[in-house]
């Protein structure tokens, strides 16, 4: 049985809201808590020092990324805060790795006020897209192998990085690997947490982690007005539109659904658009519903209640908020970690999401050979016209397709 915000459907917003804020204290069980910590590390940890690379390949500023950080965590925490306590649904926050993930190359061949530009588009165009209920035909346009192949693309990088790292920092990387497959092995929940953790000890017993700058402030806030190009708008805004609805939003909903919740697409998209709208002059690239750990929240392992299930969302919802708003102590903890374990921890993170991108996009073979151009040509990174990879990638997917099912059709 879909469960449709959980007898809080009726009430006006404020007085939902209200409801299950009256309801929380007796409904966050120990669970619940420890999944919502569980989510906020692997986020933290896993997946947001890919922000890291990016910042340096857009030669950002250390007040510029520390806005960043504030925006993109403050950013996951009100998304998921909001939405839970809401829907009484555990609808977690996070912000589009693949899509931080595009930054990386993006930001070092585009100015920063273009990009600031392109995330304003990209807002916009989710909350007319959540507005006018059109998620489904929009996912139906390109086709999904195609979608996924530029996703295993654009990730497929940092993959392949893992390696390199181990001729810089060999017994560091190699005990984060090992420790990551035998997480796997074992069925851990948060594997990449202890590859981290071990990753860390090791490192500080070796000499090779820096000592860490851990003094207690709040993130600066910086500003960038936007500007708008014809080239941010197909490299950038088009692409990671594309990325946080097919890797994000879609994957996130079905999680809702598959735990038997009555999925709020709609609400979902705009609420993540509005936030993502207001901060993306602080150089948010956008928020959304979670997809990689929005399952820790939202199974029975993390409250077997339903109804109380939302407390492990909000709880990771407040933790992003209290992590934004120290975010320069967090990137001083960062600035001790060496640069091989940060590539080690972000390629390993996202070795789930390649594995399951690149079966998605080869494992049909009506579209095995557009889905392997869109692949081919995403890892390439090449730029015509001053727009990126990822864009022609889509392009030479969609026209081979194209291409083949001709040739499929003169064939019958």
């Amino acid at each position: 049985m879909e469960n449709e915000y959980l007898g809080t459907a009726q009430l006006s917003p404020l007085a939902a809201i209200w409801k299950n804020a009256k309801d929380f204290p007796k409904a966050l069980s120990l669970s619940a808590a420890t999944s919502g910590l569980i989510i906020v590390l692997v986020a933290i940890f896993g997946t947001a020092p890919i922000v890291l690379q990016a910042a340096a390949a857009g030669h950002l500023t250390e007040s510029q990324t520390s806005s960043w950080f504030f925006a993109m965590l403050v950013g996951s925490g009100l998304y998921g805060v909001y939405m839970s306590l809401r829907l009484r649904m555990p609808t977690t926050g996070a912000w589009c790795t693949p899509s931080t993930a595009l930054l990386v190359t993006a930001l070092a061949n585009h100015k920063l006020t273009d990009a600031v530009g392109a995330y304003i588009i990209a807002s916009i165009l989710i909350i007319l897209i959540g507005s006018f209920g059109l998620l489904a035909k929009i996912l139906a346009a390109v086709p999904r192998p195609v979608t996924m192949a530029m996703l295993g693309g654009i990730l497929f990088t940092f993959g392949v990085n893992i390696f390199p790292a181990i001729s810089k920092e060999p017994l560091v990387v190699l005990v984060m690997i090992v420790t990551f497959f035998m997480g796997r092995r074992f069925r851990m929940r948060a594997p990449i947490v202890l590859s981290f953790a071990l990753g860390l000890i090791v490192a500080a017993i070796s000499g090779r982690a820096h000592q860490p700058h851990l003094h207690i402030r709040f993130a600066s806030l910086v500003w960038v007005n936007p500007t708008f190009s014809l080239s941010a708008l197909v490299t950038l805004a088009i692409p990671l539109l594309l990325l946080i609805l097919t890797s994000q939003y879609a994957p996130g909903m079905a999680v809702m659904t598959a735990n038997e919740y009555k999925a709020p697409v709609n609400k979902a998209l705009v609420t993540g658009g509005i936030i993502s709208l207001i901060s993306a002059p602080l150089l948010n690239a956008g928020n959304n519903s979670a997809a990689i750990s929005a399952a820790i929240g939202a199974t029975p392992q993390a409250e077997p209640d339903i109804t109380r299930r939302y407390t492990a969302s909000t709880i990771s919802g407040f933790i992003y908020i209290a992590v934004g708003i120290l975010g320069t102590t967090y990137l001083g903890l960062l600035s001790s970690i060496p640069s091989a374990m940060l590539v080690a921890l972000a390629g390993l993170a996202l070795m789930p999401a390649i594995a399951s991108s690149t079966h998605e996009a080869l494992v049909d073979p009506q579209y095995r050979e557009a889905a392997l151009v869109t692949l081919l040509i995403t890892v390439s990174n090449i730029h015509f016209f001053k727009i990126g990879a990822p864009f022609w990638g889509l392009v030479g997917g969609v026209v081979v397709h194209q291409i083949v099912e001709y040739r499929n059709k003169k064939e019958l």
